[in-house]
C-alpha cells in the first residue's frame, strides 16, 4: 500500500516525539520534509532523524509547496497553530495539528470555518482519546457497567512545564494559558465520557509558586480547580498543580449510579467497584513496551495510526473539529472564569 508522505512543521520537543512514532509505524508513512525557523531545533532534529532523503526548510511555506507532501503534522507554539493550519488547508494537504486547536475565540472561529470547507482530513492532537486506557474506560461507560454516569474527575499534580524555545509556554499570549495549553486533554476526555456538551464552567486558580523560572517571569496559572456542568446533568471537576515535583499519577474517575471507576495513566490500570455487592474488578492495560515508551505513553503513536487510516478511508477523525472546538472552548472558559474570581461562564 502506498505510503502517506508527511511534512512536519516544527522541529522542537514535540516534533521529536512525533518522529519516534513515525519511525515506529514504519511502512505506513514517510517523512519527506521538515520546517522550523529556529536553526538549532532544525539541526538537532536533523541529527535525530538521520535520513539524507528528508528535505529541510526554515520557512514552512516552502514545505507546503511540495507536491509530494500528502499530510502535514503541525508541532509549533500554540498561538501559531491556526495560521499554519489555514495555510496547510489552502495547500490542500491533510492536517494533524497539535493541541490546542486555537488560543482565542477569534482564531477558533476562523479555524472552524476553514476546516468545514475543506475536503481534507483535519485531526487535532488530543492523543489521550487514542490511548488503550481511556478507550477501555469509554467502553466500560458505554456498556452500562457503571450505570448512568453522574460525576467525573481528573487530577494531575506535577512539576512545571518543560523549557521551550523562547519559553512561549510560560505566557498566556502565546500558549492560551495553562487551562488551554495543558488541560484541554482532560476537558476533552471528560466531555467524551459525559457524552454531552458543556453548559457551564467555573474555575478558581492562581499563580502562587512558579513566578520565576528558566530566566523568565511567567504569567500563567500554576494551580487551580475547574468545575464543568454538562447539558445532561453530568458534573466534572479537574484539579491541576504545576509545582508538585513528585511522582503522582494522572487520575481519571467516573461515578455512576451503580459503580465507581478510576483510571491511572502511569500504572495503566482501571479499578471498578460495584456498590451493592462491594465487588472490585481491576484491569491492567497492556500493550507493547516499544509503543508505551513513545511520546505520551504511546498516545501519539496511536493517533498517527488513526490519522493514516482516516486519510486512506476518508474517515471522520475521533478528534475532529467539533472535538477540537469543545476542548478549546472549555479551556478558554476556565481561563476567563479564573481571571474573574470564579464567575461562571456559560455556553
Amino acid at each position: 500500500m502506498k505510503k502517506i508522505k508527511y511534512g512536519l512543521i516544527g522541529a522542537g520537543q514535540m516534533a521529536t516525539g512525533h518522529l519516534g512514532c513515525i519511525k515506529a509505524i514504519g511502512d505506513m508513512v514517510e517523512l519527506v520534509a521538515v520546517a522550523d525557523n529556529y536553526s538549532k531545533s532544525l539541526e538537532s532534529f536533523k541529527a535525530a532523524n538521520n535520513n539524507p532523503k528528508t528535505k529541510y526548510f526554515t520557512d514552512y511555506k516552502d514545505l507546503l509547496e511540495l507536491d509530494e507532501v500528502d499530510a502535514v503534522i503541525i508541532a509549533t507554539p500554540d498561538s501559531t497553530h491556526v495560521d499554519i493550519v489555514l495555510d496547510t488547508i489552502a495547500a490542500e494537504k491533510h492536517v494533524l495539528s497539535e493541541k490546542p486547536a486555537a488560543t482565542s475565540l477569534k482564531d477558533l472561529a476562523k479555524l472552524e470555518k476553514a476546516v468545514k470547507k475543506s475536503k481534507k482530513v483535519y485531526q487535532v492532537g488530543l492523543e489521550c482519546r487514542y490511548l488503550p486506557l481511556f478507550q477501555r474506560m469509554k467502553r466500560i461507560i458505554s456498556d452500562g457497567t457503571l450505570g448512568s454516569p453522574r460525576l467525573l474527575w481528573c487530577k494531575e499534580f506535577r512539576g512545571p512545564f518543560a523549557q521551550k524555545v523562547n519559553n512561549w509556554i510560560m505566557f498566556k499570549e502565546t500558549s492560551g494559558g495553562t487551562f488551554v495549553e495543558k488541560t484541554c486533554h482532560y476537558f476533552d476526555l471528560m466531555t467524551w465520557f459525559a457524552d454531552s456538551v458543556p453548559q457551564k464552567v467555573i474555575a478558581i486558580a492562581g499563580q502562587d509558586v512558579i513566578k520565576d523560572i528558566y530566566g523568565v517571569k511567567p504569567d500563567v496559572y500554576d494551580n487551580g480547580w475547574v468545575i464543568i456542568e454538562y447539558a445532561n446533568g453530568v458534573r466534572a471537576n479537574l484539579g491541576l498543580c504545576m509545582f508538585c515535583e513528585c511522582e503522582y499519577d494522572i487520575e481519571m474517575g467516573v461515578i455512576g449510579d451503580k459503580s465507581i471507576m478510576e483510571g491511572f495513566f502511569q500504572k495503566r490500570k482501571i479499578d471498578i467497584r460495584e456498590y451493592k455487592t462491594n465487588s472490585r474488578v481491576t484491569y491492567d492495560i497492556k500493550y507493547e513496551d516499544r509503543i508505551e515508551k513513545l511520546s505520551h505513553g504511546g498516545g501519539v503513536y496511536f493517533e498517527h495510526v488513526a490519522f493514516v487510516e482516516n486519510i486512506r478511508k476518508s474517515k471522520k477523525p475521533l478528534t475532529d473539529i467539533e472535538v477540537a472546538r469543545w476542548s478549546t472552548l472549555v479551556g478558554l472558559a476556565a481561563e476567563e472564569s479564573a481571571s474573574n474570581g470564579g464567575k461562571a461562564v456559560t455556553f
